[in-house]
């Protein structure tokens, strides 16, 4: 991946205009918050080539006339919501992907709309974890566990499957790692 363009200088030279609906959303990682940190030391050990840049993951449900900006996202603590951003600038350091090229605007607000509300997934993240350090041992994944908790990388995942251009294989544990490789050509910024 190209680390030396960083999302902060790229994003001053975009604007709210370039984005649509659909377009998949990668935030900088936290670095204050002790699990980000403590689990993407592990990703990174685990996933060599992946740069351990991305963390949280979102898309975008609409941009407004104002610039204003809803995106869909999966917060710990609070599960599947939309999120208000005045402009781009404060959407901060994040990469964004343009992975479809015709998406059916409907079909993606039938999808926001059953997901908007539904809880956190805190036990994806062993789950996840579990089916990588199994999978050079016994040889196949363990099958996602498919309910109606979510991480946002479940979230972006389950939502690119929903328009017909999945990210990853529907059982497969979502993993940023996977996902910004899979990304990685769809990058506009």
């Amino acid at each position: 991946m190209n680390s030396s363009n960083s999302a902060e200088t790229t994003v001053q030279n975009h604007n709210h205009e370039q984005l649509q609906p659909g377009d998949i959303l990668v935030f900088k990682r936290n670095e204050r918050s002790r699990t980000a940190r403590v689990l993407g030391w592990v990703l990174q050990h685990m996933e060599h080539d992946w740069d351990g840049w991305g963390w949280h993951t979102g898309y975008v449900r609409r941009v407004m006339e104002d610039g204003s900006i809803e995106t869909v996202e999966s917060l710990r603590g609070q599960g599947v919501e939309n999120v208000q951003y005045p402009d781009f600038q404060s959407l901060g350091d994040v990469r964004i992907y343009r992975w479809f090229d015709d998406l059916d605007d409907n079909l993606l607000e039938t999808f926001t709309m059953m997901h908007v509300g539904e809880d956190y997934d805190i036990a994806c993240y062993f789950w996840t974890s579990l089916q990588r350090l199994l999978e050079p041992v016994i040889h196949h994944l363990i099958p996602r566990i498919i309910n109606q908790r979510y991480t946002c990388w479940e979230l972006v995942c389950d939502m690119a499957q929903a328009m017909d251009k999945p990210l990853q294989p529907v059982r497969q544990y979502p993993l940023i790692a996977d996902m910004e490789r899979v990304l990685e050509p769809a990058r506009i910024v």
